[in-house]
């Protein structure tokens, strides 16, 4: 089965050459979100909870796209530039998963994102109903 590539609608369109979105089937493969909200307008700066929650916002509105929810999305991985964001970023997994079940992730700490500004990245993986 051929794989479809999208950027959907809700989601401001990546400036370099790369999809929001792999499709193959019922899996999504959801590429790093970073805090744009949909005009392009950069949220949260200084701030890695209010980027945080917004690359959720971002993963929302793809899902929803699709037809899914956060229920849908089984894997994240989260990238953040110093490990003294960790908390503030689970705060805002928790606003977006509130109890059992949560997805699997892995929290990686790296050195910088696409911009000095970014603080937070999340990807995921779905599956759909």
């Amino acid at each position: 089965m051929a794989g479809e590539l999208q950027n959907p609608p809700g989601v401001y369109p990546p400036q370099a050459h790369y999809s929001h979105v792999a499709r193959s089937g019922n899996t999504l493969y959801i590429s790093g979100q970073l805090a744009f909200d949909p005009s392009g307008a950069v949220v949260g700066i200084g701030d890695a909870r209010a980027q945080a929650r917004q690359c959720y916002d971002n993963l929302a509105a793809i899902l929803a796209h699709y037809g899914g929810g956060f229920r849908n999305l089984l894997k994240t991985t989260t990238y953040i530039t110093h490990w003294g964001y960790r908390s503030l970023v689970a705060a805002a997994r928790d606003e977006v998963f509130p109890a059992p079940p949560y997805p699997a992730n892995t929290l990686v700490v790296v050195q910088g994102l696409a911009e000095p500004h970014f603080l937070v990245e999340i990807e995921g993986i779905a599956v759909l109903d």
